[in-house]
């Protein structure tokens, strides 16, 4: 198993791996209860746990048939438990050709935004500049102001950066950072289409055509599209497409069996330079034994006006109902117990006219953007996180997560209806106790940031305003050598602010 954010450390691991005869494992993220369950299946962990030999002449390497197993990758999982896929040489070999026969990296540099983890990060912003003798960096790149001193780095050189990265990202560009010195020649964006506004501010604010590839961890790259020039999918070299009842098969040397036609469960439309994405053609699950459309209900929720997106999602739940992920405007962000039950019952009342009571989601989860992985998309993980709440009624209902660098998070977070700390506090008027606001300071910011130690003590803690269930509120979390500083803060204001201290080692008790 070969677990590494460094991707120099990535690329050693994974040259030595082959160069000894094995094949690499490469797990979808770095959380414990992943490398747990991968660990029985392998025999070894890099780069941290197999031991290096000393004192012995090195082994000469292995040479590896074109039709050898590569690696060993893990799909999203966004409908499902996540699928291993293995990748062979020659499938690799044919995907890094298509990539060099468009986009050239004639004195390049790459500087990636996503995961090595997954097929997109690992080809376009590591096997891509190693095969090619071209300079890479990524890692810290993913967090805005790093990527543009990046950028403005190999442009000072005299090199022309190519940037990988997501719609997670590009959706998210801070306007203030000075992109006229960090100009790209080219950026590629993929793991879920990128909203067409959010094409145009990319190339306006850096100044370089966006590159958006389709495809998959099963089917490796299928088709491109720059959206300045038109919004219609164009097959990639090589690449075979049909249709049949309007949805996606295709061959390919990307794939495992390059003469067999692959189902891609995708409805798509042909065009005159083209085709479109219509959604997942798949989305069907069975509710108290009935077949229910995921896509269906979506597409009746998103029909409103005041819905801009919609991910209904099942929660594998003993009573078998659905989730539903709804964004709205930020202004339309249910505040209280009383506008999140109208929300509910409006949308509720909506479905009725044309879905099954059973298919009518029970569980409503309200953001003003969709929590993406690196990737962009909404995975397994961030779903689980989603709903975490029906099952551990002590913690807060995560809602997402900005990223302000290395030590700073801002979590969107709402306080659960049925939270077990509101029981005695108080009948007629139940608020969040100030311990349990602390408590979840110092719990979350351990997720997030690591542990950071034992407890020292709390300075400067202030309450000055109640929380409210189904309060919707940002806990801003920012890491210090010794601890840690929070705030809680809603729409009606600052609710709570502190400094927890941490025992730093070396130091007494």
């Amino acid at each position: 198993m070969l677990q590494a954010s460094d991707p120099t450390a990535f690329c050693a691991a994974l040259v030595a791996l082959w160069e000894s005869g094995r094949s690499a494992v490469l797990p979808g993220d770095d959380r414990s209860v992943t490398q747990r369950r991968l660990a029985a299946s392998v025999n070894g962990v890099l780069p941290q746990t197999l031991p290096v030999p000393t004192g012995a002449a090195p082994a000469p390497p292995v040479r590896l048939a074109p039709s050898a197993e590569a690696l060993v990758l893990y799909t999203s999982g966004s409908s499902g438990e996540p699928l291993m896929q293995a990748k062979r040489f020659d499938q690799l070999e044919a995907e890094l050709a298509t990539h060099a026969e468009l986009w050239p990296l004639e004195r390049g540099a790459v500087i990636s935004q996503v995961s090595h983890q997954h097929i997109y990060g690992l080809l376009t912003g590591v096997l891509r500049p190693l095969c090619h003798d071209t300079p890479f960096c990524g890692d810290d790149s993913r967090y805005p102001e790093v990527m543009a001193d990046r950028l403005a780095e190999a442009v000072k050189t005299g090199l022309a950066p190519i940037l990988v990265s997501s719609p997670a990202q590009l959706s998210r560009l801070p306007a203030h950072l000075p992109w006229s010195e960090a100009t790209p020649a080219r950026i590629f964006s993929s793991g879920a289409p990128l909203a067409a506004e959010h094409a145009r501010d990319a190339e306006t604010l850096l100044g370089a055509p966006v590159i958006e590839l389709y495809g998959s961890t099963e089917t490796g790259g299928i088709a491109s599209r720059r959206q300045a020039e038109r919004v219609d999918w164009q097959p990639l070299p090589g690449v075979e497409l049909t249709l049949r009842s309007s949805e996606l098969l295709l061959r390919s040397a990307h794939l495992e069996h390059p003469a067999r036609w692959w189902h891609q469960a995708d409805r798509v439309e042909t065009t005159e330079h083209g085709f479109r994405l219509l959604g997942r053609a798949d989305r069907l699950v069975k509710v108290a034994g009935k077949r229910v459309s995921l896509a269906a209900i979506e597409r009746d929720l998103i029909r409103l006006p005041a819905i801009e997106e919609v991910r209904c999602v099942t929660l594998g739940r003993t009573d078998g109902r659905l989730g539903a992920v709804v964004v709205v405007p930020r202004e339309a962000l249910p505040r209280d117990h009383a506008s999140r039950r109208q929300l509910v019952d409006q949308l509720r009342r909506h479905l009725a006219d044309t879905q099954t009571p059973v298919a009518i989601p029970r569980y409503w989860r309200f953001v003003d953007a969709l929590p993406t992985n690196p990737q962009g998309k909404l995975d397994r993980a961030i779903i689980a996180r989603l709903f975490a709440d029906l099952d551990n009624p002590r913690i807060p209902r995560w809602l997402g997560e900005q990223v302000d660098g290395p030590d700073e998070r801002r979590l969107t977070l709402e306080v659960p209806e049925r939270l077990a700390y509101l029981e005695g506090h108080f009948a007629s008027f139940p608020v969040v106790p100030g311990v349990v606001m602390l408590q979840w300071a110092i719990e979350l910011a351990n997720e997030v940031f690591g542990s950071a130690g034992n407890f020292r003590g709390v300075e400067r803690l202030k309450f000055q305003r109640v929380l409210r269930p189904s309060a919707h509120f940002t806990l801003h979390l920012k890491r210090h050598e010794d601890g840690l500083t929070f705030s809680i803060d809603s729409h009606e204001g600052r609710h709570c602010s502190g400094r927890v201290r941490f025992v730093v080692r070396g130091q007494d008790a």
